[in-house]
């Protein structure tokens, strides 16, 4: 008989510096650092618009995407209706889902509907607005992770920059592969998630900036 494998233990340090990874990259601030980098950092995308309007931009993205998501999670979980602002069972993470289509949705519309929106920005959002909708339906077969997802968004998005010849160097593009690695390490080190929940998550992330891209 196969004596049971012990779970693995890691050093306190490091697991307190993989908490600290899925904190500051978590998927709701991904979308918020992949809009910074298309309004302020990208040297081309917004060239010519000025910076008020770029900061008005911004705002609108993140008050749609990340405050009222955000907002939504935090009254779930004063209200009970959550064990864990971390969301850690497929039943705790449909009504966020849902706020995250309805409010990625309405951005994308608003950028859409704004002739002077970067193509790749229009695509960032409805790729976002797509990997929310595949999320919410795959929640009711396996806990995809969330992070994953995002960092499969950000991986889309720079290879969306590569393939259009917008990417100013290959940095971006590396740094968002490293950070991919990092991230969903952390995950497997706190034992949130399953490496096919990883994977599945990232799948989901990239194909749907993929297909965003196509369409």
């Amino acid at each position: 008989m196969t004596e049971a494998s012990l779970p693995v233990v890691y050093p306190t340090w490091l697991t307190r510096l993989a908490g600290l990874f899925s904190w500051l990259f978590h998927p709701l601030f991904l979308g918020v650092y992949m809009m910074y980098y298309i309004v302020f950092v990208h040297p081309d995308l917004f060239l010519a618009v000025p910076e008020r309007v770029r900061m008005f931009r911004f705002i609108t993205f993140v008050v749609n995407n990340l405050f009222f998501p955000l907002l939504i999670v935090m009254l779930m979980r004063w209200l009970g209706f959550s064990s864990s602002l971390q969301m850690r069972t497929p039943r705790e993470r449909i009504v966020p889902y849902i706020a995250s289509i309805t409010f990625f949705f309405w951005t994308w519309h608003v950028f859409r509907n704004q002739s002077d929106s970067p193509e790749v920005l229009i695509d960032m959002c409805q790729g976002m607005f797509f990997a929310s909708s595949v999320a919410i339906v795959l929640n009711n077969f396996s806990l995809i992770s969330m992070h994953a997802i995002g960092l499969g968004g950000l991986l889309g998005l720079m290879y969306n920059l590569i393939d259009r010849g917008l990417a100013e160097s290959a940095l971006p593009m590396i740094i968002s592969i490293l950070l991919t690695g990092l991230v969903s390490t952390s995950r497997l080190i706190l034992a949130r998630h399953t490496p096919a929940e990883i994977i599945l998550g990232l799948l989901t992330g990239l194909v749907t900036q993929w297909v965003a891209y196509l369409l």
